[in-house]
Protein backbone atom coordinates (compact mmCIF):
# COMPACT_ATOMS: atom_id res chain seq x y z
CA UNK A 1 0.00 0.00 0.00
CA UNK A 2 1.52 3.30 -0.75
CA UNK A 3 1.84 6.72 1.56
CA UNK A 4 -1.05 8.32 0.38
CA UNK A 5 -3.73 5.26 0.26
CA UNK A 6 -2.35 5.50 4.07
CA UNK A 7 -3.07 8.92 4.51
CA UNK A 8 -6.64 8.30 3.20
CA UNK A 9 -7.43 5.26 5.12
CA UNK A 10 -6.09 7.70 8.43
CA UNK A 11 -8.73 10.58 7.21
CA UNK A 12 -11.71 9.88 9.22
CA UNK A 13 -10.47 8.36 12.15
CA UNK A 14 -8.62 11.70 12.36
CA UNK A 15 -11.71 13.77 11.41
CA UNK A 16 -13.80 11.46 13.98
CA UNK A 17 -11.33 12.10 16.77
CA UNK A 18 -10.72 16.18 15.71
CA UNK A 19 -14.69 16.53 15.69
CA UNK A 20 -15.11 14.81 19.12
CA UNK A 21 -12.49 16.28 20.83
CA UNK A 22 -13.72 19.70 19.75
CA UNK A 23 -17.50 19.62 20.56
CA UNK A 24 -16.83 17.97 24.04
CA UNK A 25 -14.72 21.04 25.07
CA UNK A 26 -17.10 23.63 23.44
CA UNK A 27 -19.79 21.60 25.56
CA UNK A 28 -17.74 21.40 28.46
CA UNK A 29 -17.23 25.50 28.34
CA UNK A 30 -20.20 26.23 27.32
CA UNK A 31 -22.15 23.95 30.55
CA UNK A 32 -19.86 25.94 32.57
CA UNK A 33 -20.75 29.41 31.63
CA UNK A 34 -24.29 28.79 31.04
CA UNK A 35 -24.89 26.90 34.78
CA UNK A 36 -26.88 23.77 33.46
CA UNK A 37 -26.30 21.19 30.36
CA UNK A 38 -25.62 23.01 27.76
CA UNK A 39 -24.02 20.96 24.66
CA UNK A 40 -22.21 22.03 21.23
CA UNK A 41 -25.38 20.46 20.02
CA UNK A 42 -27.23 23.15 21.73
CA UNK A 43 -24.84 25.70 20.05
CA UNK A 44 -24.99 24.13 16.56
CA UNK A 45 -28.86 25.00 16.31
CA UNK A 46 -28.88 28.27 18.09
CA UNK A 47 -26.61 29.25 15.60
CA UNK A 48 -28.69 29.06 13.18
CA UNK A 49 -31.20 29.99 15.09
CA UNK A 50 -29.90 33.51 15.46
CA UNK A 51 -28.80 33.41 11.73
CA UNK A 52 -32.78 32.82 10.84
CA UNK A 53 -35.69 32.12 12.75
CA UNK A 54 -38.44 31.32 12.87
CA UNK A 55 -37.31 27.58 11.50
CA UNK A 56 -39.26 24.62 11.11
CA UNK A 57 -37.89 20.92 13.06
CA UNK A 58 -37.31 20.30 9.03
CA UNK A 59 -35.60 22.87 8.17
CA UNK A 60 -33.18 22.66 11.49
CA UNK A 61 -32.86 18.98 10.53
CA UNK A 62 -31.78 19.72 6.88
CA UNK A 63 -29.23 22.67 8.22
CA UNK A 64 -27.52 20.35 11.07
CA UNK A 65 -27.79 17.01 9.22
CA UNK A 66 -29.61 15.29 11.88
CA UNK A 67 -32.15 12.75 11.83
CA UNK A 68 -35.73 14.69 12.83
CA UNK A 69 -36.57 12.04 15.62
CA UNK A 70 -32.73 12.70 17.77
CA UNK A 71 -33.95 16.71 16.64
CA UNK A 72 -36.84 16.46 18.07
CA UNK A 73 -35.56 15.40 21.62
CA UNK A 74 -32.73 17.53 21.54
CA UNK A 75 -35.01 20.50 21.12
CA UNK A 76 -37.36 19.30 23.88
CA UNK A 77 -34.24 19.52 26.17
CA UNK A 78 -33.22 22.96 25.07
CA UNK A 79 -37.14 24.06 25.67
CA UNK A 80 -37.17 22.54 29.27
CA UNK A 81 -33.94 24.91 30.02
CA UNK A 82 -35.48 28.44 27.92
CA UNK A 83 -33.24 27.96 24.83
CA UNK A 84 -35.99 27.34 22.65
CA UNK A 85 -39.97 28.18 22.49
CA UNK A 86 -42.17 26.60 19.48
CA UNK A 87 -44.89 28.26 18.18
CA UNK A 88 -47.73 26.81 16.14
CA UNK A 89 -46.93 27.77 11.85
CA UNK A 90 -50.06 29.88 11.00
CA UNK A 91 -50.33 28.63 7.58
CA UNK A 92 -49.93 24.99 8.23
CA UNK A 93 -50.75 24.21 12.13
CA UNK A 94 -49.51 20.95 11.97
CA UNK A 95 -45.77 22.31 11.90
CA UNK A 96 -44.45 24.05 14.80
CA UNK A 97 -41.98 26.85 14.85
CA UNK A 98 -38.67 27.36 16.70
CA UNK A 99 -37.08 30.35 17.68
CA UNK A 100 -34.41 31.51 20.43
CA UNK A 101 -35.65 32.55 23.85
CA UNK A 102 -34.59 35.96 25.61
CA UNK A 103 -32.29 33.40 27.79
CA UNK A 104 -30.57 32.33 24.69
CA UNK A 105 -30.28 35.73 23.19
CA UNK A 106 -28.85 37.28 25.87
CA UNK A 107 -25.81 34.13 26.03
CA UNK A 108 -25.70 34.73 22.54
CA UNK A 109 -22.38 37.10 23.15
CA UNK A 110 -20.89 34.46 26.23
CA UNK A 111 -21.95 31.52 24.21
CA UNK A 112 -20.11 33.10 21.03
CA UNK A 113 -16.47 34.39 22.84
CA UNK A 114 -16.49 30.66 24.45
CA UNK A 115 -16.83 28.81 20.72
CA UNK A 116 -14.27 31.49 18.83
CA UNK A 117 -11.67 30.68 21.87
CA UNK A 118 -11.77 27.16 22.27
CA UNK A 119 -12.04 26.45 18.60
CA UNK A 120 -8.76 29.13 18.40
CA UNK A 121 -7.24 26.98 20.51
CA UNK A 122 -8.04 24.21 18.95
CA UNK A 123 -6.00 25.84 15.34
CA UNK A 124 -3.55 27.76 17.07
CA UNK A 125 -1.06 26.76 14.84
CA UNK A 126 -3.11 27.21 11.34
CA UNK A 127 -2.74 30.85 10.00
CA UNK A 128 -6.05 32.26 8.91
CA UNK A 129 -5.63 31.23 5.36
CA UNK A 130 -5.41 27.43 6.18
CA UNK A 131 -8.43 28.12 8.60
CA UNK A 132 -10.30 29.26 6.11
CA UNK A 133 -9.14 26.50 3.40
CA UNK A 134 -9.94 23.84 5.95
CA UNK A 135 -13.18 25.54 6.49
CA UNK A 136 -13.56 25.28 3.01
CA UNK A 137 -12.31 21.56 2.18
CA UNK A 138 -14.88 19.85 5.06
CA UNK A 139 -17.80 21.79 3.29
CA UNK A 140 -16.38 20.41 0.22
CA UNK A 141 -16.66 16.99 1.39
CA UNK A 142 -19.89 17.38 3.24
CA UNK A 143 -21.25 18.23 -0.10
CA UNK A 144 -20.04 15.32 -2.20
CA UNK A 145 -21.48 12.78 0.91
CA UNK A 146 -25.22 14.18 0.23
CA UNK A 147 -24.49 13.96 -3.24
CA UNK A 148 -23.95 10.56 -3.10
Amino acid sequence: MNEFNQEILNLPVNLYRAAIAIRGEITRRLTQAFGEEFTADYWFILNHLFTANPLTQGQLAELTNRDRASLSRTIACMERIDLVSKTVEPFDKRKELISPTQTAIKFKPEAERIVLEAVGQVMQNLKPIEVIELNRMLGALFENINKA
